[in-house]
């Protein structure tokens, strides 16, 4: 009995060794994606990485709620979900109404 109970706390450790691992690999990533959204050379560029930044929060937070065991942050991660994907449409209808209009938004020489 007492080796199954340590058999089932080893795979706890690992379980939160491995969400830990992975919410820092996250982590690691998502600020080169900040890096990105700030040094893009176009604006697609930096909508793009501004979407892969919103989803790897959204990732994040879901790591958090496992490792914390709470349920709410699994409510967080959905709103912050539906937030992100309403600024990303946003963010789309503006670029394509500065195209409409002729303006230079996504940072390419213009033809002649």
């Amino acid at each position: 009995m007492t080796e199954l109970f340590r058999g089932v706390l080893s795979l706890t450790g690992l379980r939160q060794l491995l969400l830990v691992g992975s919410a820092v690999f996250l982590s690691v990533t998502l600020f080169l994606c900040l890096l990105r959204a700030v040094l893009g050379p176009r604006l697609t560029d930096r909508v793009i990485a501004v979407n892969i930044v919103g989803t790897k929060v959204i990732v994040l937070i879901a790591i958090l709620s496992l490792i914390l065991d709470e349920t709410y942050l699994a409510d967080i991660c959905l709103i912050y979900a539906v937030i992100s994907f309403l600024s990303v449409v946003v963010l789309s209808r503006s670029i394509l109404s500065g195209e409409d209009r002729g303006e230079n938004l996504g940072g390419e020489e213009a033809e002649s």
